[in-house]
């Protein structure tokens, strides 16, 4: 905008010094009107008829030559007055055109403006909303995760609960199968074998009882095949909780249905303890299988 206003000043100086010099050489020019007073009459008394018409005729001839400069001399005045109004006109036309460029260039450069602002500001509301769907979507994420969570916590509390009455009633069985055990012992004379044969019955059962835990909480990959069986190690502490697992050989299972029968184990979280007290291992093996 700054260099169209000084290119338009540059020109009208240029006009405006242009017609200064025009009509300075004008004012220079001898405009002076040419002196018609006829010259002094010489009178001579002689018999000169010849001669006065030959005068009067050279005198009429510059006259009319005086005359026709003096015409020319004012149209050439005209012209160039007129040369100089057409150019300044010329001048005046094209700053008035140059004006009106530079008015629409800059009328053209707010409205670019305009359009980048209302684009920002366009652009600025679909990030904002963008921003909130992605809130929305992020809240409604962890709301489901929450649900999921609080229902698997449902669905633990309620095997411990299973798991308990189970143990309580295996306890109830067990103190059954302990007196029957004892009134039996007082009636036989062997109590050690009595003794070691419950004791592996007590063993026996107690592996099943793990065996069908995992068996439980234990999901099928698709690449399982059926006949598939592995010797698993579990660690624990007094009261059944788990502390590692690893599967050993022998196993014929792939790693993803070896990984997967560590995590049911896992899952399982704390072995039967009540009730086995008498067979209790800080590291138990069992045979897991899959026969389809």
């Amino acid at each position: 905008m700054a260099a169209g206003h000084t290119l338009r000043a540059i020109v009208l100086s240029l006009a405006v010094h242009g017609i200064m010099a025009l009509f300075l050489v004008l004012g220079t020019m001898n405009w002076q009107p040419f002196d018609h007073s006829p010259p002094p009459v010489q009178v001579r008394l002689v018999d000169s008829s010849p001669i006065l018409d030959q005068r009067r005729a050279e005198e009429q001839a510059r006259q009319e030559a005086e005359d026709q400069a003096r015409r020319d001399a004012e149209q050439a005045r005209r012209r160039a007055e007129e040369q100089a109004r057409q150019e300044a006109e010329q001048v005046r036309r094209q700053a008035e055109q140059q004006a009106r460029r530079e008015a629409e260039a800059e009328a053209q450069r707010q409205r670019d403006i305009e359009a980048r602002r209302q684009a920002q500001e366009q652009a600025r509301r679909e990030a904002e909303q963008a921003q909130r769907a992605e809130q929305a979507a992020r809240e409604a994420e962890l709301a489901e995760v929450r649900r999921q969570r609080e229902a698997a916590e449902v669905r633990r509390r309620e095997e411990e609960q299973r798991l308990a009455e189970l143990a309580a009633r295996r306890e109830a069985e067990a103190q059954d199968r302990r007196e029957a055990e004892e009134a039996e012992r007082l009636r036989l004379s062997d109590q050690q074998a009595a003794a070691d044969a419950r004791r592996a019955t007590l063993s026996e059962e107690y592996i099943l009882t793990i065996q069908t835990l995992v068996r439980r909480n234990w999901t099928r990959p698709p690449t399982t095949q059926p006949g598939t069986a592995c010797t698993v190690k579990v660690f624990q502490i007094p009261g059944g909780e788990i502390i590692a697992v690893e599967v050993v050989r022998p196993c014929n299972a792939d790693a993803a249905t070896q990984r997967s029968i560590i995590a049911a184990v896992n899952r399982v979280g704390e072995l039967p303890y009540r009730g086995y007290e008498r067979v209790f291992q800080r590291e138990i093996e069992f045979l897991f299988r899959y026969d389809g």
